[in-house]
C-alpha cells in the first residue's frame, strides 16, 4: 500500500477509526520517510458538534506535528443540486476532496479508515440491495490512490489500540440514528445475525469477501480478454460487438462483455439492474432483436443484425457566444477553451496547421468578431466561386453534431471570413498586390 517516501493524504474524521489510522501511520513515518498529511471535511451537517471535530483534527495533527488540511462544504444544498441522497452525496463531496487535495499536493496515495466492520457492513448492504460478485467482494484494499489499510482490522481491535496508546477520538453521534440503513444494518441486523445464527458472522462474510473478490479478478481478465475480441468498436459514446462471438461465451463471461460495453458508455453501472443484463443475454442467444432505454435515459441497447451496439445520445454543444478579436493582441474565449492571437506579418508567410490563417487585412470591414455557428451561416470557400452553408461544411468534414458549436467563426460587420480550423473566405484572400497580411491562430487553454 505504500512505498518509501510517499506522502500520505490521510482522511481523519475525528472518530475512532481515522484517529487509529493517523496514529498508525505516524508510528511508520520516520522508518517509511512517509510525509503525512491529515485531511478532514466538515459536511455542514451536525453544526457546531461538527466545528469541534474539526477542532479536534487540528488539534491532533498539531500534536504530531503533522499538516493539517480542513474545508467545510454544504453537503445538504450539493445533495439537492445533484439530487442524491444524503449519504451518496457526502461519500461523493468526500472523495472528491480527498482527490483534490491529493492533486494539490502531488500524494501517492489517499488513506481511508474503513474498517473490517465496514466491508462486512458494505457487503451486506449490497446483498440485501441485490448485487454480484463486485458487490459481495466489496471494497478493495487499493483503488487508484486510495488505500484501505485497516479494512482487514476490527473495530474492537481499534478501540483496544486507542486504549493502549492513550489516545482520545470524537463521536459522531449520526452513527447510533437509525435513520440510516448502515446504522440499521451495524446497530441491528448484524447483532441479531450474531445472537440467533452465527456469532462468528462476520469473519464469514469477511471470508466470503475475500474468496469472491480473488475468482472475480480472475473474470475480470478473462472478460478483458474476450471483450477485445468481440468488439468492432470501443468509445465513450458507442461500443459495438460480435454477438457471434459472445454467443459462445460462457453465460457468466457474456454478461460480464454486456456490463462492460455499458460502462463504457455510461460511465457507471448505477441502477442497470440484473435483469436489464439478462434480457440483452437472452436476446444474443436467441438471436432475437431486442432495443432497451436503460438508466439514466440517455443510453441505449440495440441487438440486431448479429451485433450488440450500446451508444449514448450526445446533446450539441448549445453555445451563442460574440466577442470582439483584438487585434495585434490575444483574445481568451473560455467558454470554447481557446485563446486567439492575431498579429501583422509579411504577406509570404503561409499556415502550416489547421489553427493558423493569414488574411488580406484590406478586406476586413469594420471589426473582427469572433462568433458561434448560426443556422443558415454561408461562407465563400477559398478557392471557390459559390457560397457553401457551414452545415454542408461540417458534414463534408464529418464533424460530429455535438461539436459544431464549438467551433470558432471569425466575421467582420459584412460576412464570415474564417471558420476555425476549416477554410478562410475567398474573399479576403491573399493576392499579389497583399503586401502584409494578418496572421491569426487560435490556441487551445
Amino acid at each position: 500500500m505504500i512505498r518509501h517516501g510517499d506522502r500520505i493524504i490521510v482522511a481523519v474524521s475525528g472518530g475512532a477509526d481515522s484517529v487509529a489510522l493517523l496514529h498508525v501511520l505516524w508510528t511508520m513515518k520516520d522508518e517509511f520517510n512517509l510525509d503525512l498529511i491529515a485531511a478532514h471535511m466538515n459536511h455542514g451537517i451536525r453544526g457546531e458538534d461538527a466545528d469541534r471535530d474539526a477542532l479536534f483534527v487540528q488539534e491532533l495533527a498539531a500534536r504530531l506535528k503533522i499538516a493539517s488540511v480542513v474545508e467545510k462544504v454544504d453537503v445538504p444544498a450539493f445533495r439537492k443540486k445533484a439530487r442524491l441522497g444524503l449519504e451518496e452525496a457526502a461519500r461523493k463531496v468526500r472523495y472528491d476532496f480527498l482527490e483534490s487535495i491529493a492533486s494539490d499536493a502531488g500524494a501517492a496515495r489517499v488513506a481511508v479508515a474503513h474498517t473490517a466492520d465496514d466491508q462486512v457492513e458494505t457487503v451486506l448492504l449490497n446483498i440485501i440491495r441485490g448485487t454480484g460478485p463486485d458487490g459481495v467482494s466489496g471494497m478493495p484494499e487499493v483503488r487508484g490512490r486510495i488505500i484501505r489499510p485497516l479494512i482487514d482490522t476490527f473495530r474492537a481491535d481499534v478501540e483496544a489500540y486507542l486504549h493502549e496508546n492513550g489516545l482520545d477520538w470524537a463521536t459522531d453521534v449520526t452513527n447510533l440514528a437509525l435513520d440510516y440503513t448502515r446504522n440499521r444494518v451495524r446497530l441491528q441486523l448484524i447483532p441479531f445475525l450474531e445472537d440467533k445464527f452465527n456469532p462468528r458472522v462476520k469473519d464469514a462474510l469477511l471470508s466470503l469477501s475475500r474468496l469472491v473478490r480473488d475468482e472475480n479478478e480472475a473474470i475480470k481478465a478473462a472478460t478483458e480478454l474476450e471483450f477485445a475480441a468481440a468488439a468492432k468498436e470501443a468509445g465513450y459514446e458507442s461500443v459495438v460487438l460480435d454477438a457471434s462471438r459472445l454467443r459462445n461465451l460462457p453465460l457468466a463471461l457474456l454478461r460480464r462483455c454486456i456490463r462492460k460495453a455499458v460502462e463504457l458508455v455510461k460511465g457507471d453501472l448505477r441502477d442497470v439492474e440484473y435483469i436489464q443484463t439478462e434480457r440483452i443475454a437472452d436476446s444474443i442467444i436467441a438471436k432475437e432483436d431486442v432495443a432497451l432505454t436503460l438508466p439514466s435515459g440517455k443510453v441505449y441497447a440495440r441487438f440486431t443484425g448479429d451485433e450488440l451496439r450500446i451508444f449514448r445520445i450526445v446533446e450539441p454543444a448549445k453555445f451563442d457566444i460574440e466577442k470582439e478579436l483584438e487585434i495585434g493582441g490575444r483574445t481568451e474565449v473560455p467558454e470554447l477553451g481557446v485563446l486567439f492571437e492575431t498579429k501583422f506579418v509579411p504577406a509570404n508567410i503561409r499556415p502550416e496547421k489547421p489553427s493558423q490563417a493569414v488574411i488580406n487585412p484590406k478586406k476586413i470591414k469594420g471589426k473582427l468578431i469572433l462568433r458561434t455557428w448560426r443556422r443558415g451561416d454561408r461562407i465563400l470557400p477559398l478557392g471557390m466561386t459559390g457560397h457553401k452553408k457551414l452545415q454542408d461544411l461540417f458534414t463534408d468534414a464529418k464533424t460530429p453534431r455535438r461539436e459544431r458549436g464549438l467551433v470558432p467563426v471569425i466575421t467582420d460587420d459584412e460576412k464570415i471570413i474564417w471558420v476555425a480550423g476549416y477554410t478562410i473566405s475567398e474573399l479576403v484572400r491573399i493576392t499579389e498586390k497583399t503586401c502584409t497580411a494578418l496572421w491569426m491562430e487560435y490556441f487551445h487553454l
